[in-house]
């Protein structure tokens, strides 16, 4: 049986930030909150402190301990990485930009301290939007959007009227390999359209068609794939949109309520299927059967390197 235990959202800073999602998250824990350690790791930011309150804030008003793990600019020795994250109940990991946050992760081998503790059950694994994308084989990710480049988030400008990271509308989503923890090619805010105007659920489609050998996990912004070994179970905050219509049907437009689908292609169409609020991973989950990586994920590296 696996001791594997993670929450993962469709959203990052707005998901983490709720107080729902903390009391879910430290019921995982099974311990008083003041016996907790909370281990933020913000590469995906590149280490900017508002996001890391953002995404821990509630665990510091619970009255967790949070910590922090910097290798966005840092580079921390492996034994320093392999204490940060194995005194940590609760690993958070922000949202932003994944395609930079795994490869610095590889460099700097944080992936293998990262899947010790995975295998290992010891702490829960938590985050939205690129933190949830990390965990599977890979996602459908902004990554290219000029917007989340380090340059541009680490500039005094960015956010403001002035920043210059938001003209560009013309970029688009591509696929990022992730860690492979679990199965499967993730798209996180799937009932979301960004700043490119395009909806997530769409574009997602036409990802899948263009690697149809693994099967789609699509997680509404306010939704989150909850994982307890070999158990998940559909977390969603009430009262919020979704993608999921009174009629079962899904639609792009946020219209609905939260929820998380599974598509596959099949005969060169997306087969879309409801996830059921829970159930047994293996069957909710499917190894890819082939796996071809988005030739555009090394301009985006040669367009926000290190």
């Amino acid at each position: 049986m696996s001791r594997c235990r993670g929450f993962f959202g469709g959203s990052g800073s707005g998901l983490m930030a709720r107080p729902e999602v903390v009391q879910e998250i430290l019921k995982m824990v099974g311990r008083d909150a003041a016996a907790t350690t909370v281990c933020y790791i913000g590469t995906a930011t590149y280490d900017l402190p508002k996001f890391k309150e953002a995404q821990t804030g509630g665990f510091s008003t619970a009255g967790c301990k949070v910590t922090e793990l910097k290798v966005a600019i840092e580079s921390p020795s492996s034994a320093e990485m392999s204490t940060a994250v194995g005194e940590a109940d609760v690993v958070v990991v922000s949202g932003g930009n994944t395609l930079f946050a795994t490869d610095r992760w590889n460099k700097l081998e944080l992936s293998a301290v990262l899947r010790r503790a995975w295998n290992d059950g010891s702490c829960v694994m938590a985050g939205g939007s690129a933190g949830a994308i990390w965990v599977f084989d890979g996602g459908h990710s902004d990554s290219a959007d000029p917007h989340y480049f380090k340059q541009a988030m680490l500039s005094p400008e960015w956010g403001t009227d002035a920043d210059p990271s938001t003209a560009d509308k013309s970029w688009e989503y591509i696929r990022v390999p992730a860690l492979g923890f679990l199965p499967g090619l993730v798209c996180p805010h799937h009932d979301r359209t960004q700043s490119n105007g395009t909806p997530r659920s769409l574009d997602f489609d036409a990802m899948l068609l263009r690697h149809p050998g693994e099967q789609g996990v699509a997680i509404d912004h306010w939704a989150a794939l909850v994982t307890e070994g070999d158990n998940y179970r559909v977390f969603t905050v009430q009262g919020d949109s979704g993608s999921l219509m009174p009629d079962g049907s899904l639609t792009a437009d946020g219209a609905g309520l939260p929820a998380i689908w599974t598509k596959e292609v099949v005969d060169q169409v997306v087969k879309t299927t409801l996830a059921p609020k829970e159930g047994k991973l293996a069957d909710l989950l499917r190894p890819a059967t082939d796996i071809t990586q988005d030739p555009r994920a090394d301009l985006v590296r040669k367009a926000n390197p290190e």
